[in-house]
Order: structure tokens, then C-alpha cells, then sequence
């Protein structure tokens, strides 16, 4: 994949670039880009870095016997474990009694104001990782 990355960024196709983004989420010709080695910095990672230092610093303020209830203590963007299918997905879901079992959208979401918090979704309205992620929610 990154073979074809690189390719595409050498010949600036514009096209092939806006499908893999759309497919993916990475913005492969931005110019907003700063690579340092393997690891590219974009605008949204950095928003996300100094939202995860505040919400750290936020942390300090909660009493120690309802913090880990009140903050889930993963990182956007964690590297994945397993892979599902929305198939096996929905299975895994409703073999641990989860109920309301309902497929969405990067934009689409039954918590109010979802999009407002840039979880799956851009700034400028576009998907954070492409269209190819999975979007379930349900209710237990």
C-alpha cells in the first residue's frame, strides 16, 4: 500500500489521490503535511493531541475511585488487535447481549451533537478514516 502511496505522491494524481482518501481517510497530497520519518503530522492530529492533554489534565481533577468510569483510558487512533465484518461484528455484539444492533455512517450517530466532536468525522465534513470503517452502534 505504501509502494502505491509513494507512486501516486511522485506523479501528483490528483484522482487516485482523492480515492484513496476516500476509500482511507489519508489526505496523500496535502500540503498541509509534515512527515518526520514514517509518521505524517496533519492539523487534526495535532487538534487531537492537544485534546488528549487536556482531557489529561481534566483527568487530574476527578477523584481516583470514578476516573476509570468516567474516562476510557485508549488513544484515537490505537493500532488494531482483531478485524471484523459488520457480519461477525453484529455476532460478537448480540453473543454479549448487545441489543439495538444499528449500522451508520462516519456522520451519523444517535448521541446528540456526535459530529461535533471530530471522533469520525473531519472538520470540513469528511470521513476521518475513508469510508471503508465501520460504524455500529447498539445498546446493552
Amino acid at each position: 500500500m505504501q509502494e502505491i502511496f509513494d507512486k501516486v505522491k511522485s506523479n501528483n494524481n490528483i484522482e487516485y489521490a482523492k480515492y484513496i482518501e476516500y476509500r482511507v481517510g489519508d489526505r496523500i497530497l496535502e500540503a498541509n503535511k509534515l512527515q518526520i520519518g514514517n509518521k505524517k503530522i496533519t492539523i487534526d492530529k495535532i487538534k487531537n493531541k492537544i485534546l488528549m492533554k487536556y482531557i489529561n489534565l481534566i483527568k487530574i481533577l476527578i477523584p481516583k475511585s470514578i476516573r476509570n468510569e468516567v474516562f476510557v483510558s485508549t488513544s484515537i487512533g490505537e493500532r488494531h488487535k482483531f478485524m471484523y465484518d459488520r457480519i461477525s461484528l453484529r455476532h460478537i455484539l448480540e453473543s454479549c447481549d448487545f441489543r439495538d444492533i444499528k449500522m451508520m455512517s462516519f456522520d451519523e450517530s444517535q448521541i446528540p451533537n456526535f459530529n461535533t466532536y471530530l471522533l469520525d468525522i473531519n472538520s470540513d465534513g469528511s470521513p476521518y478514516k475513508g469510508i471503508s470503517s465501520i460504524y455500529i452502534e447498539c445498546r446493552k
